[in-house]
């Protein structure tokens, strides 16, 4: 999507165009990378650009105007995230075989009995101190427990949406979901950038926090 003229007069316009920007500037930050080549950074990458669809995703639904399927496709961006960097920081090489297998009625079945998003955090908070830095663990702690009912509410079918659907979705809160959406794909172009091991890369995508503050949520500022 894009939106190369902002009306100064829609804060949702603006942050569109901004959340539009932060993607673009993280893509070009990956650009021509080199990534881990092993199965785990295979299956983690993979998963990374399922998070980043989902979030391109989002930012297209709010544009036209359909905010309760936005949200419920946060739910997912937060899984897909969750899940790259559990392959990255805990998986078992049994559970990333799993996935990796081609996809028949055998494989489909045996990975779902893969961890559920709470299962998969608890395992990384458990490695934190042994290669997984404490910040990833506890910025999927924080989304999760700020997020997580409202978001279930969406995808379920619950009041939220039901609610906003006959009341009308507040311009603030199209707002926040869009920051929350963006802040996912950042920690999403984080774990691409640890993925590439490579410096150059780590450390200017530790800088797009605070250069795109004003479209981020504040737990990640």
């Amino acid at each position: 999507m894009e939106n190369e003229d902002p009306n100064p007069n829609d804060p949702l316009e603006r942050m569109l165009h901004r959340s539009d920007e932060l993607h673009e500037k993280l893509l070009s930050l990956l650009d021509d990378a080199e990534f881990d080549g092993s199965r785990r950074g295979e299956a983690a990458f993979g998963m990374c650009f399922v998070a980043l669809e989902h979030g391109a995703a989002l930012r297209a639904l709010m544009a036209l105007g359909l905010p309760n399927s936005a949200v419920s496709l946060m739910r997912l961006q937060f899984e897909a995230l969750t899940r790259a960097m559990w392959l990255i920081y805990a998986a078992s090489d049994q559970a990333i075989a799993k996935l990796l297998a081609p996809l028949t009625l055998e494989s489909e079945q045996a990975a779902k009995n893969l961890p559920s998003a709470q299962e998969m955090i608890d395992q990384i908070g458990k490695r934190v101190g042994r290669g997984v830095p404490a910040t990833a663990h506890q910025m999927l702690v924080r989304f999760k427990d700020v997020s997580w009912h409202a978001m279930n509410s969406f995808v379920h079918g619950g009041i939220h949406p039901l609610r906003r659907s006959a009341e009308g979705f507040p311009a603030h809160l199209a707002l926040q979901v869009l920051r929350n959406g963006n802040g996912l794909t950042t920690m999403t172009g984080m774990a691409l950038a640890i993925l590439t091991g490579d410096e150059v890369i780590t450390k200017p995508m530790s800088k797009i926090q605070p250069e795109f503050a004003d479209c981020l949520p504040d737990l990640l500022e």
